[in-house]
């Protein structure tokens, strides 16, 4: 039966290469590809044949046991069965996990994914420069600030395409042995690293980028392997020059990095609902909530409902605020799932990062990069939830992992 289906490979990466170069710039994109590729994957002989492997995959058990504690939540959920259902929805995206790993265990369609979505990226970051500079005025000014930044995206997802595309760069140099394409990605990840620590008003971005300098300082070490005390001089130098910079820029309350704990002092003396200051009040509400049910948590779509009654017991204003998305996607899973929840979501990343040290060099390091910048801004943000992060999870996830 599985020898009758037609070999549809070349067009489901065609498909994955349509909304990688979307990703950035276009939801219709995105969704008309995904439909695609779905219909493609699904009718091709190397799905079916690869399904028995698809169901021994380690990434594929966790991606598929997310899915079914999200059903197994909408079951007992506190919150409205409608609003269940949008969170499945929106989690929906992890099914490309399954439907890509076989159609890309070839490292030059990876890198050939990669370097696709490298480049939808950088088209944005130049797009960025050209309103800043003034050239353009293509920018959606709900989103603007002094100066004008966000050109196709919000603020959070942005600053997380962009810190994506440096460990992109990073990983990209160690793909070509071609001087002046490693002087170009170099290039590329410089100044989108400008970008961010000096156009970009969103926090996002500049809170991961001395995380991804270190590790970028701990890959290029790893792969040209200096000796011992070179390599402990490097080593040293670096985290002090990052550390001390990064130190430097947040003691300074006129900087965006800086402003975090002004908003959350402003937060806790007068009660007034800053950015920041919501934040860590939606902190606390998830460790309460956490403590009162750890075990198997409110359900699947229970954080408004379980936050709004929070909230009706505030004292302050800030304290009132409820909210649908608790910007932090262990504490949504932990919340919503109990502990089964959150250690799904630690196996998520965990297996991404293991998975990391048996490939070649560059898919390594492209998908170390990804787990760098995945795993650090989940902690301040919900990505899996959100449409543009999460499909940047899951499809690199898709494409990088081993089968």
């Amino acid at each position: 039966m599985i020898e009758r289906l037609p070999t549809l490979g070349p067009v489901v990466r065609v498909m994955a290469y349509g909304m990688l170069l979307a990703l950035p710039v276009s939801v219709a994109g995105v969704n008309l590809f995904g439909g695609m590729l779905l219909m493609a994957a699904l009718l091709s002989r190397e799905f079916w044949s690869a399904v028995r492997k698809l169901r021994s995959n380690p990434m594929v058990l966790v991606a598929m046991a997310m899915l079914w504690l999200l059903l197994l939540g909408m079951l007992y959920t506190t919150g409205p069965r409608q609003e269940a259902w949008a969170v499945l929805m929106k989690y929906r995206k992890l099914l490309f996990i399954p439907l890509l790993l076989p159609f890309f265990q070839d490292d030059r369609h990876r890198i050939t994914a990669m370097s696709m979505l490298a480049l939808s990226i950088f088209f944005t970051v130049m797009a960025s420069w050209s309103e800043f500079l003034g050239w353009t005025h293509i920018s959606d000014p709900a989103y603007g600030g002094p100066p004008v930044d966000a050109v196709f995206k919000m603020h959070i997802p942005q600053g997380t395409l962009f810190s994506l595309l440096i460990s992109l760069c990073v990983g990209l140099v160690f793909a070509t042995r071609s001087r002046v394409l490693q002087g170009l990605l170099v290039g590329m990840a410089l100044l989108t690293a400008l970008n961010i620590a000096w156009v970009m008003v969103g926090r996002t971005g500049k809170a991961i980028l001395p995380v991804l300098a270190l590790w970028a300082v701990w890959e290029v070490l790893r792969v040209w392997r200096p000796s011992g005390k070179t390599y402990w001089s490097l080593v040293a130098c670096s985290m002090v020059v990052i550390l001390s910079t990064t130190f430097w820029v947040v003691s300074r309350p006129t900087t965006m990095l800086g402003s975090v704990t002004r908003e959350i002092h402003q937060s806790q003396e007068t009660g007034v609902p800053t950015s920041q200051g919501m934040r860590l009040q939606f902190y606390r509400k998830s460790v309460e909530l956490i403590s009162q049910r750890p075990w198997m948590g409110y359900g699947t779509g229970s954080v408004l409902t379980e936050t709004e009654a929070l909230a009706a017991k505030g004292q302050t204003e800030v304290a009132r605020v409820a909210t649908v998305n608790l910007h932090n996607e262990f504490l949504m899973w932990a919340v919503q799932l109990g502990v089964t929840g959150l250690v799904v979501i630690l196996l998520f990343f965990g297996i991404m990062l293991r998975a990391s040290f048996g490939q070649s060099t560059p898919t390594g390091i492209l998908l170390r990069g990804q787990w760098v910048v995945f795993a650090a801004g989940c902690l301040f943000n919900s990505y899996l939830l959100d449409f543009a992060e999460g499909y940047a999870m899951t499809l690199t996830a898709g494409i990088l992992i081993p089968l």
